[in-house]
């Protein structure tokens, strides 16, 4: 087993232990832009061969972590991957399916692709090549930068072509677990285990760790958001709440865009609110979201993004 030694993340000490992001998505809490914990293996043999249910594959915990040579459990469930997926380019891009997952779905530290279009997919490469829209992590601004056009092109479409899937589950709560950072800024649950006020975050964490760590292609997450906070979101969403213009304007009554406009239903909350403190702080540019976006106070980001997690886009 492996022994998570990393910031836990109670409310007394939020601030004096996490450190900024890469890139400072200027008003964006930290508990969305998690800096990078450690993580130290006692005892864990990293040649052990695992396997999961429905795979005929075996891959050791080592194999999983290469960044080079992404794990693909169930290889015929979709096309072929482009080798920028599957194995990146030395020495600044990683396997693309690495983070994203052999599904698409990622991990809240990522972000969620499946079912987005290939134009939508292929635009964020070229902004984050250019720097428009930056990475809290910094990973995908070094990424794309040193991508070729064919390679962009070439993860878009693999990518447009995964079906989405329902991962996530939304739990509203006043008390979460305490929860601590990895060194892939992955937040697990603490051990020992404890609990602490929600205090107006979102906390996201894997329902089965083990299987998240083995890159599993479709692994749930509990996303806990603050009561009420879905009624709220869904007011904001549909009418724009008094205060701004309803999502539906422009991503389509089912929220599920085209083109260029995203679908932005049941992805990971804390990615959702890391992109609207993008555009409210300009570190994503965008002329259509900046009038949408600054008028929303933090509380009604949190709500926006609770709200969009909680529905299903299968």
């Amino acid at each position: 087993m492996k022994i998570l030694i990393a910031l836990t993340l109670s409310i007394g000490c939020l601030n004096a232990l996490l450190a900024q992001a890469d890139n400072v998505i200027a008003g964006a809490p930290l508990w969305s832009t998690p800096t990078r914990g450690s993580e130290i293996d006692q005892e864990q043999d990293m040649t052990k061969l695992w396997r999961i249910a429905g795979s005929n594959k075996q891959y050791s915990q080592q194999a999983i972590d290469d960044k080079f040579n992404a794990p693909d459990w169930n290889e015929g469930d979709h096309a072929a991957m482009p080798d920028i997926v599957k194995h990146g380019k030395k020495p600044k891009v990683w396997a693309c399916a690495s983070c994203h997952l052999a599904s698409g779905l990622g991990h809240p530290e990522s972000a969620s692709l499946a079912g987005l279009s290939a134009s939508y997919i292929e635009r964020q490469l070229e902004d984050f090549s250019s720097g428009s829209r930056l990475d809290y992590s910094g990973h995908m601004n070094r990424m794309a930068e040193v991508m070729t056009m064919e390679e962009r092109k070439e993860a878009a479409v693999w990518f447009a072509s995964l079906k989405r899937q329902d991962f996530l589950d939304v739990v509203e709560t006043d008390a979460v677990p305490l929860t601590v950072i990895d060194d892939t800024r992955m937040r697990t649950v603490a051990v020992p285990a404890g609990v602490e006020s929600i205090n107006g975050r979102i906390i996201e964490v894997p329902e089965d760790l083990e299987q998240t760590k083995l890159r599993v292609p479709v692994s749930r997450f509990i996303s806990y958001v603050p009561k009420g906070a879905i009624a709220k979101g869904k007011n904001i969403v549909t009418t724009g709440g008094g205060k701004t213009a309803p999502c539906t304007v422009c991503h389509g009554p089912d929220l599920t865009g085209g083109g260029l406009i995203p679908s932005i239903v049941g992805n990971f909350a804390s990615y959702t609110v890391r992109q609207l403190h993008g555009f409210k702080s300009k570190t994503r540019i965008s002329a259509e979201m900046l009038p949408v976006v600054s008028p929303l106070s933090d509380s009604d980001i949190v709500n926006i993004a609770a709200y969009l997690a909680s529905l299903k886009s299968m």
